[in-house]
């Protein structure tokens, strides 16, 4: 019997220190996006990827916030349609999301534009400026992030 509480004891602790680690990771890989710093928030991300599931619904949401804008930023639509709808699905309703309102605005915005509107899992390709930003006017990017294609041919 102590045997068994002892494996029992073992085991919670293992998952709590991985739990904290991979805290740890999640916010380097925050702080990564946060800094324009993409290719390596993305490393940050696939050592996080395989043990999502053990994180709690808001660091799933964070995680799959970061993954998908991230994608987004390096021009890989698909995925960033991807994990930013599983990002809404793990974020909860407004009301209660764990996402603040300016990331879960930002997502909203940026799944608008990816959504297909016709038959495709696919996101909409690059090009043309989603239906929100044509009602408000505005052809700034998604997170008010420079454009990285003008930077680059500067």
């Amino acid at each position: 019997m102590r045997i068994a509480r002892l494996i029992l004891v073992l085991a919670a602790g293992a998952l709590l220190g991985a739990c904290g680690t991979l805290s740890n990771d999640l916010i380097q890989a925050e702080n990564a996006y946060e800094e324009a710093k993409y290719d390596d928030a993305e490393v940050w991300l696939a050592d996080i990827g395989s043990d999502v599931a053990v994180l709690d619904d808001e660091h799933r949401a964070r995680f799959y916030y970061v993954r998908g804008m991230t994608a987004y930023r390096l021009g890989r639509r698909d995925d960033a349609l991807h994990f930013l709808a599983l990002a809404r699905e793990e974020s909860g309703n407004a009301a209660n999301s764990h996402l603040s309102a300016e990331k879960r605005s930002i997502m909203d915005r940026t799944l608008d534009e990816l959504t297909p509107h016709t038959a495709t899992h696919r996101a909409n390709t690059a090009g043309g400026p989603s239906e929100a930003d044509e009602s408000s006017g505005s052809s700034e990017p998604v997170d008010g992030a420079e454009n990285e294609s003008a930077a680059s041919a500067e």
